[in-house]
């Protein structure tokens, strides 16, 4: 294949991504992600260790970051300041009254809480993903359908143009950050992260930091076929979540699979990752199809 040629393939396969990406949704879609993750960070916000954290000691203090400017964790009254006021505006989107100020206003007051997390000498991934998720409908009508803002008249008209590219995008990020999460895996340690013994280690680990030995990961690291296949079928799931954005009818089997994947982790290592697999189910299921299945 001659430059030519490789650069006016390069060329139509951009566009057929544009024209993918870009192309009219359905609104309603777009209001079952403002509703579903809206409500998934509300309830973040209002649970988090936030207030724990802001009274951890200067010396444990070890940001990323944007938190590197500063020299501590924020203060209480600052924490409990926009933990409050970014539940209200979560709560706020959710709802669809005011969704152009309230969702900005949610993900701006999130950002540094959830950054606290991570300023402790080990980044968390639990958060990341709604957050990243989220980036796509902050310059979008999130609000346009099934909000207050629109029974009150305070929402322009859906238009299906401007619809489709903050669904899609949002399902890109998540497809992405699952593939990248097991392509990393291969860089690092290639296929012995699934054939090797690094599972089982990992879960005999995680069993002797428990207060009490946690029987079901040592049920799976004291067989080391059941801990190769567990491990190859993560890798297989991590690697296959962008089946997708190509069959979207295979989105409810990714994500019940995906919601396998942490619930094991929750059981075997006591990881709670539920904000990564409630994104997943968000963005990933068509809400509004299955919606109009269920009938008016």
């Amino acid at each position: 294949m001659t430059a030519a040629s490789r650069t006016a393939a390069g060329r139509a396969l951009a566009a057929r991504v544009a024209a993918w990406l870009f192309a009219p949704g359905p609104p309603r879609r777009l209001a079952a992600l403002r509703i579903g993750l809206c409500g998934i960070l509300a309830v973040r916000l209002a649970t988090g260790p936030y207030l724990e954290l802001a009274a951890q000691p200067a010396a444990l203090f070890r940001p990323i970051s944007f938190l590197k400017l500063l020299d501590a964790m924020p203060p209480a009254p600052v924490v409990l300041t926009l933990q409050v006021l970014g539940v209200a505006a979560a709560v706020l989107a959710a709802a669809g009254l005011g969704t152009r100020v309230a969702l900005p206003a949610a993900w701006l007051a999130a950002v540094p809480l959830m950054a606290m997390t991570s300023s402790l000498g080990k980044t968390a991934h639990n958060d990341v993903l709604l957050l990243l998720a989220l980036v796509p409908l902050l310059p979008a009508p999130a609000g346009a359908v099934w909000s207050l803002d629109a029974r009150w008249r305070r929402a322009r008209p859906p238009d299906p143009a401007r619809s489709g590219w903050p669904v899609r995008t949002a399902m890109v990020v998540v497809a992405g950050a699952y593939f990248l999460s097991g392509l990393a895996k291969l860089f690092h340690a290639g296929p012995a992260w699934a054939f090797g013994g690094n599972l089982r280690w990992v879960l005999y680990a995680a069993s002797d930091g428990a207060v009490e030995p946690n029987q079901l990961a040592l049920f799976v690291a004291d067989r080391p076929a059941l801990a190769v296949a567990l491990a190859t079928g993560t890798l297989l799931l991590e690697l296959g979540v962008p089946v997708v954005l190509w069959r979207p009818r295979l989105a409810p089997l990714v994500v019940l699979a995906v919601a396998g994947l942490h619930l094991g982790i929750w059981l075997t290592m006591g990881l709670v990752y539920w904000p990564m697999a409630a994104t997943a189910a968000v963005v990933l299921l068509d809400w509004d199809a299955l919606a109009a299945r269920r009938g008016p």
